[in-house]
């Protein structure tokens, strides 16, 4: 296990307050904020969602099952917290792994609250994990997600970069290894999917079983595919986008303590 630093990275961005915490100094209070952010935003269950799941009751979250599915390392992950006057308006959950020559980094929850979206509140919570001490030896970093804007966001980790620039072939040759030795179950678990395994046309998606409604995924879809800055391919039911950036060597900009 690679050793974190405990320091708590802050930032302000657009009137918001923003921090990074190291897995084990997050204490149940806050993991019950998130839970709570998580299971009033994120979603509901989509029509075909299978028992005993309930169609169009909302996505929820408990503090335990955060922390089981989101950081099952808690000594390799943290959480990127963001408030604006007090109040949690966002959280990117992260772990890591080991993975060839360092560790894959995996951003394994992303919400913000519905009021406040189109901010880029989810683009500077991913910002402030690569400024974390947590970011250090990562080269590999990939998110599983129904919704483009939280692909979007990552993709927008580095300066230079967003969907269009993505190296496909890369996520192409990476993407089962990765997911084979990743320490959450629910990626673990997941077959890819369409493109991955050479399906002329495919999306590049995994199978999570993660069957959500889609409506305002594919709102935000639609408009990325209208600006042709969309490589991804369609959202299939149950299935979520696979993305991977390779991390340039280098990219770590820890902020001081």
């Amino acid at each position: 296990m690679a050793e974190l630093s405990g320091t708590v990275v802050e930032s302000a961005f657009n009137e918001l307050d923003c921090k990074v915490l190291h897995g084990p100094d997050i204490d149940e209070e806050q993991l019950k904020a998130c839970a709570l952010l998580f299971s009033r935003n994120y979603g509901v269950w989509a029509a075909d969602a299978p028992p005993p799941l309930k169609p169009g009751a909302r996505v929820r979250m408990s503090a335990a099952k955060l922390r089981q599915e989101c950081m099952p390392d808690l000594g390799n992950s943290c959480i990127s917290l963001c408030f604006l006057q007090g109040e949690l308006v966002g959280h990117a959950c992260a772990t890591k792994w080991l993975y060839k020559e360092g560790y894959v980094g995996w951003i394994t929850q992303l919400v913000v609250d519905a009021r406040y979206r189109r901010r880029h509140i989810a683009t500077e919570m991913i910002r402030m994990l690569r400024r974390h001490a947590w970011f250090k030896d990562v080269t590999v970093m990939g998110i599983a997600s129904s919704h483009p804007a939280a692909c979007n966001a990552l993709c927008n980790l580095f300066a230079d970069s967003n969907t269009r620039d993505v190296d496909l072939a890369f996520m192409k040759e990476h993407a089962a290894a990765v997911l084979e030795c990743s320490t959450p179950r629910f990626l673990r678990n997941a077959p890819v999917r369409g493109a991955f395994p050479g399906i002329p046309g495919g999306s590049y998606s995994a199978d999570t079983s993660f069957f959500v409604d889609h409506a305002e995924p594919i709102e935000i879809l639609q408009s990325y595919i209208a600006e042709e800055k969309w490589p991804f391919g369609e959202l299939l039911d149950g299935h979520e986008f696979l993305v991977l950036l390779d991390v340039p060597e280098g990219s770590c900009c820890i902020a001081q303590p």
